[in-house]
């Protein structure tokens, strides 16, 4: 099994029976944000995502202790 790191996870839309979810993900060194995207089946196509509180691209690696928080864009402000 290849390395896992941690990040914390915010989703500001129903997932995994809650309104809003929080907690921490283990995902695998080298996780972009489409793979995390894809990994929790979240497919809605007018999604925000935030790493560290600044936009991300799908493209964008996760790292060990990011902060990271999904949400519909029309949320984000």
């Amino acid at each position: 099994m290849g390395e896992r790191l941690i990040i914390r996870l915010e989703v500001y839309l129903p997932f995994r029976g809650q309104r809003i979810w929080r907690g921490d993900e283990a995902i695998a060194a080298g996780t972009t944000v489409a793979d995390l995207r894809s990994a929790l089946a979240i497919g809605e196509p007018e999604l925000a995502v935030l790493v560290n509180g600044r936009h991300a691209k799908e493209e964008a690696v996760l790292a060990d202790g990011d902060e990271v928080a999904i949400l519909r864009q029309s949320e984000g402000g």
